[in-house]
């Protein structure tokens, strides 16, 4: 049986201070849950109701509760019926792998932020760099948006003017290319990325990257635009920054 102060704390999971607090966070429907439950999270609980478990069956030890209950957990305005509790996995560190690795500096959408792990999930990068006030990634819109590739990518964040500047001052006598994506800046198109490990950089969605990232990136790239928007999606943007500097790359070793 779960009690009401269960479900009342499974309901505080929806806001980020008691995600941290109590070190959860919720992950809904039939697909997503199945693939929480059968990845290396730990699941503390899997909720359904009795409408769910006509339709679809449940596992064992799964916990049944009314819909009205469900309805105040769910943050879907329809709940889909199952939903589990999921604890938070611990943060590891940033390791540059080789090619490109992927830093997004403050941003603040979830759907963005969402979509930015599934394309990286896409392209095979299995961890992303984020800023200390880039948006909680256990936001329910986040969640969604990556259409479960949260499971696959790994997220560390750090204080990223810092942390540039360590890997500058790294032991290696090349210093790493670091390309951050301006409005003004070299073509994607002409960019030739080196084959030791790269760093992109993506800046929110209203401010771009930060200024006192500036000096730290050593070739600021560009989309060019040949029609009349004043920018893209910090999503679309990234997903076609990372297919043009992976397709260079491949051109000029091949």
């Amino acid at each position: 049986m779960t009690s009401q102060q269960e479900i009342k704390q499974f309901a505080s999971l929806k806001l980020p201070k008691y995600r941290q607090k109590y070190g959860q966070f919720l992950v809904e429907g039939r697909k997503v849950v199945e693939e929480v439950f059968h990845s290396d999270l730990h699941v503390v609980r899997i909720l359904f109701t009795s409408e769910y478990a006509q339709k679809h069956g449940v596992g064992d030890n799964w916990d049944q509760i009314s819909s009205k209950d469900m309805q105040k957990i769910s943050q879907f305005d329809t709940p889909p019926g199952v939903v589990a509790v999921v604890e938070i996995p611990k943060s590891m560190p940033f390791q540059p792998q080789a090619g490109l690795n992927l830093i997004l500096d403050g941003i603040s959408d979830p759907g963005n932020l969402g979509a930015i792990l599934r394309i990286a999930d896409w392209y095979g990068i299995s961890q992303v760099l984020l800023s200390e006030d880039c948006v909680d990634v256990y936001n329910f819109k986040c969640l969604s948006a990556s259409m479960g590739s949260f499971l696959r990518v790994q997220t560390s964040r750090v204080d990223l003017e810092a942390w540039l500047k360590s890997q500058q001052n790294g032991s290696s006598s090349l210093e790493p290319v670091v390309y951050g994506a301006y409005l003004n800046g070299t073509s994607i198109y002409e960019v030739t990325p080196p084959e030791q490990p790269y760093f992109l950089v993506i800046g929110s969605e209203a401010h771009g990257i930060r200024e006192g990232l500036k000096s730290l990136i050593n070739s600021p790239i560009t989309i060019p635009a040949r029609g009349g928007a004043e920018s893209l999606n910090a999503s679309v943007a990234t997903a076609i920054l990372i297919d043009r500097l992976m397709v260079n790359i491949h051109r000029n070793t091949r």
